[in-house]
């Protein structure tokens, strides 16, 4: 379950640079209208499409993968289903459960060095709060 815990944040990372798209609205929005920044905005818009066709092919092979596996695995393997089913119910509830442990500790991080203003050491933990929920 570590494994498959680790694979799948590896995996949500790479999905979520792909979706994540609001830098380069934000951009747009900043710029003025021009004709030569017209040309950059197509531009930016362009790298978007191509971003959001990727994720959704890539999600869409990564599902047939998985399910091709499974559907192979439940076949061969008949008595081990139970288990699977098991497994896979426990797999999920700890995906359920890992973003708020995630996202807690930088939470508790930043609060700690946001009370502590006056202490300068404390910047790094900011930091780290700042770091921590890109994974």
């Amino acid at each position: 379950m570590i494994y498959s815990t680790i694979v799948s944040q590896l995996l949500q990372v790479f999905l979520n640079y792909l979706t994540m798209t609001d830098i380069q609205y934000y951009k747009i929005k900043e710029m003025k209208n021009d004709i030569t920044i017209k040309n950059k905005i197509l531009y930016i818009i362009k790298c978007i499409k191509y971003k959001i066709i990727i994720f959704y092919a890539f999600s869409f092979l990564v599902f047939l993968f998985y399910w091709y596996t499974i559907g192979c695995f439940c076949k061969v393997y008949e008595n081990t289903q139970k288990i699977f089913i098991i497994d896979s119910i426990s797999s999920f509830s700890l995906g359920l459960v890992y973003p708020f442990a995630l996202y807690f500790l930088p939470t508790g991080l930043r609060f700690c060095a946001l009370k502590a203003k006056e202490k300068k050491s404390l910047k790094f933990i900011y930091w780290l709060s700042d770091v921590i929920p890109f994974f």
